[in-house]
């Protein structure tokens, strides 16, 4: 079964090419050099907050990563 992932791009960001999430509570990160890595039950409203920051690295290194469970999917 797939799962349905919603991205968003995040082009001000050079380190960050997209965020995603599904309805399971998981949040993906696309690296600019094609990593993925999904993080787990981080709540929709962070990852929408981080794809609208200024600085979308600044805010992923502040409260998604280290704060999350996660696991490199590529």
């Amino acid at each position: 079964m797939a799962i349905a992932v919603r991205w968003r791009t995040t082009p001000n960001s050079s380190n960050v090419a997209a965020v995603g999430w599904d309805y399971h509570k998981h949040m993906y990160v696309e690296f600019t050099d094609g990593r993925i890595y999904m993080y787990e039950n981080v709540p929709r409203q962070r990852v929408v907050a981080c794809s609208r920051a200024r600085s979308v690295g600044r805010y992923f290194h502040r409260h998604i990563k280290d704060q999350y469970y996660c696991v490199q999917v590529t």
